[in-house]
């Protein structure tokens, strides 16, 4: 009797595929299966770090209910921040037209006054003056980097010598 090996090998291949199909059909893949939950949601909503996919609409759920909670949160923040720079601002403009008014009663006010209100703004700063800042920090640490280099190779090439 001459079996054919191609079947033989088919047929086995077939009856492995049918028994891990069976096996695999009685898992419960949605707790098999995981993802990964990022670092800030893991604080967020107290998760590990790698969860099932059945539990991804917990998660889920969780991560949209904390975010809407701390987006409201913090729009009522700085629309109460908002709220009290625009009072400070009116009372400081207030007490500066009152002390431009009455600077001009006494000798010498209104020059006092314009003063004292130049050298405040002196102290504000500027739009773009932190950029600039950050730029001559970068530059200089970059200039001093490169000094540094030359200074070593300079003292590699006189113990060389």
């Amino acid at each position: 009797m001459n079996i054919n090996k191609k079947t033989f090998y088919f047929g086995g291949a077939a009856a492995v595929v049918l028994l891990v199909s069976l096996s695999v059909q009685g898992c419960d893949l949605q707790k098999v299966v995981q993802f990964n939950v990022p670092k800030g949601v893991q604080g967020a909503i107290d998760s590990g770090d790698r969860e099932a996919i059945g539990n991804s609409e917990y998660i889920w759920t969780q991560w949209q209910s904390w975010v809407e909670n701390n987006s409201e949160t913090l729009a009522r923040n700085i629309d109460d921040s908002n709220s009290r720079v625009a009072m400070i601002e009116n009372i400081v403009g207030m007490g500066m037209g009152a002390l431009g008014e009455a600077s001009g009663s006494f000798p010498g006010g209104a020059l006092l006054f314009s003063g004292l209100t130049m050298a405040t703004g002196l102290f504000m700063k500027r739009p773009g003056e932190s950029k600039a800042v950050a730029k001559e920090k970068e530059k200089s640490y970059n200039a001093g980097m490169a000094k540094g280099k030359e200074l070593v190779e300079q003292i590699k090439e006189s113990t060389n010598a």
